[in-house]
């Protein structure tokens, strides 16, 4: 045991008495991220409680119903999907008609107090050639844009304006109220 400790004591001596004569005294940098790479993922949130968050059964077409929550903890695009995905086993609202955009819009100006909300949009655009996708790739066969929306440069989120229901492009390490659908 004694043989034991006193050999791992000297390795520790050892590795502690190396130092590389290039490191010394030099600063820590930070390595920039490269473009299109998601952005480091903070702490997770918590999941919402019942008073941060309001559920809604919707129904849809060929009578389906669609469930979805309104939550008011301000959170980043992808901050948002992950609560959807952890706390509720979803995703960010996909929206397809205007029946349920109009809904939701609804929803969310009755439960928040923020100019916007997220939704699961995520956009991209080159040569202001735009490409739209849901976070949970069903079909974009609907869009609801405001004036001037969306932007056709980089890859930006969409978000909802709750008061009319217009949808915008945003950056998506703006924090801001999010809808999951589930």
């Amino acid at each position: 045991m004694k043989l034991f400790l006193v050999l791992a004591l000297a390795l520790l001596g050892a590795v502690s008495a190396h130092q590389l004569p290039s490191d010394e005294g030099a600063p820590e940098q930070e390595v920039p991220a490269e473009q299109g790479e998601e952005e480091p993922r903070e702490l997770e949130p918590p999941c919402p409680t019942d008073s941060e968050s309001f559920r809604v059964i919707v129904p849809g077409q060929g009578g389906c119903f669609a469930r979805y929550v309104v939550v008011n903890n301000c959170q980043t695009f992808w901050n948002a999907q992950n609560v959807c995905a952890r706390c509720y086993r979803g995703r960010l609202a996909s929206i397809h008609g205007s029946v349920i955009n109009r809904h939701l819009s609804c929803m969310a100006r009755a439960r928040t107090n923020r100019s916007q909300v997220w939704i699961g949009g995520i956009t991209s655009g080159r040569n202001h050639c735009l490409h739209a996708h849901w976070v949970d790739r069903s079909s974009w066969n609907y869009s609801n844009w405001a004036r001037g929306n969306p932007c056709r440069t980089g890859q930006m989120c969409v978000a909802m304006c709750p008061s009319g229901g217009q949808w915008r492009s945003v950056s998506c390490r703006v924090s801001m109220p999010f809808i999951c659908q589930y």
